[in-house]
């Protein structure tokens, strides 16, 4: 089976044929915060492409959820969506601006899958979770910012585990660059502190970390000078001074929440789809659970995963999960809540690669017909899935009409 050696190939294959059947079946806005998604889109089309805070506005713009998002994450829905607006056609604009995403998402993991050394079926069934499916179809800003998340973490394993050397002139540049747009997504940059643990030279460590620190503070000025959501009600300058000056609370509310919404927010990554109104059924929770972690002991990996990156991958992943604490506590928790609010299980989908790297094992006992008929099983498994997907969703949607 030749295509067993071109996993992006299936990748391409699946997400082409399933997201454009997707896309067409799910009615506009029937995707999580798609309507605030597309207003951004609709601004970035028309040159918005910065929203200043409300009180520095002087006009009678209305903000919605998605006012301070980067224009970088709209980019291809915008474009979609303004030569679609030549047919003078409200739908076909819409669905061309979805279609341009699409295209776009594809692409990128596509590139993904091809060029990392490691994790390749990993990384293709990820993508191809319902839910990231669906997020990779619609004009949410996750579609871009989880596609380009993949191929970041997919070039920086090649240089990782490939390349003998890092060039500054060559690849040097080439991070610079990922690492800006990644902190003008949604703060992606972690796949750079990963150079670190590579047997380089002490000038070149230094001039990645001044990288990753360049774009945590564009990041951060980003984020103070732009509008954020917050819930109704929710006053964030509160909330900050109960995390400052009571910092146990905090951690109380952090364990209460993991334990009590850990179940939703697996279901979620995996696929809770519409407007996180349709479950799937319970057997596909568990066997992509079970395929998942199968496949990291009947995948073996060329190259060894070296302790001193799983450490590091899971202290990031850890640091990641933290900064979504803090920032839905701050703006998202009524003080009178046990839980912290607005935590989804698909905003863990662009860091999934940090735990490949956790869950990598160096096995080398595998003999290569087990692991062959493994992803054919796999291989079958994700069709299923993804037909299954769309006779659900065909069955939801047409009863709603």
């Amino acid at each position: 089976m030749k295509n067993l050696k071109s996993p992006e190939i299936i990748f391409a294959i699946f997400a082409l044929l399933f997201g454009t059947i997707i896309m067409f079946i799910t009615p506009q806005f029937q995707v999580a915060d798609e309507p605030a998604h597309f207003e951004r889109a609709i601004e970035v089309s028309n040159g918005t492409l910065y929203n200043k805070l409300p009180e520095k506005r002087q006009d009678a713009y209305k903000f919605h959820g998605a006012s301070g998002y980067s224009p970088v994450m709209y980019m291809s829905s915008a474009l979609g969506y303004k030569i679609g607006n030549l047919s003078n056609n409200e739908q076909i604009s819409f669905y061309c601006g979805r279609f341009f995403n699409l295209a776009v998402w594809i692409l990128l993991i596509f590139t993904a899958i091809k060029i990392t050394p490691v994790f390749k079926w990993q990384f293709l069934f990820v993508a191809l979770f319902p839910m990231s499916v669906q997020q990779g179809m619609s004009y949410s800003a996750d579609s871009f910012n989880n596609a380009f998340a993949f191929l970041f973490f997919a070039y920086i394993f090649k240089l990782i585990y490939e390349y003998k050397d890092i060039s500054i002139k060559k690849d040097y540049p080439l991070i610079c660059t990922l690492s800006i747009i990644g902190a003008m997504c949604k703060g992606i940059i972690y796949p750079a502190c990963f150079i670190i643990t590579k047997n380089i030279n002490r000038t070149k460590k230094i001039l990645i970390l001044l990288t990753i620190l360049l774009c945590l503070i564009i990041g951060i000025c980003w984020s103070v000078n732009n509008y954020s959501a917050q819930y109704p009600g929710v006053i964030a300058s509160d909330n900050t001074q109960i995390l400052l000056k009571q910092p146990l609370l905090f951690v109380k509310h952090v364990s209460r929440t993991c334990i009590h919404y850990f179940p939703n927010w697996a279901g979620q990554l995996v696929g809770k789809l519409g407007v996180s109104d349709i479950k799937l059924n319970n057997i596909i929770y568990i066997l992509t659970a079970l395929f998942f972690a199968m496949s990291f002991i009947f995948i073996p990996e060329k190259y060894k995963i070296k302790m001193s990156q799983k450490i590091l991958g899971l202290l990031l992943f850890i640091f990641y999960a933290t900064s979504t604490f803090v920032l839905m506590f701050i703006n998202w928790t009524p003080l009178d809540s046990a839980y912290i609010q607005g935590i989804q299980g698909r905003y863990f989908l662009p860091v999934m690669p940090l735990l490949f790297l956790v869950l990598a094992f160096n096995l080398d006992y595998i003999k290569p017909k087990f692991s062959n008929i493994f992803i054919r099983l796999l291989i079958c498994y994700i069709f299923i899935m993804c037909c299954y997907t769309v006779i659900l969703l065909t069955n939801v949607y047409s009863y709603l009409k």
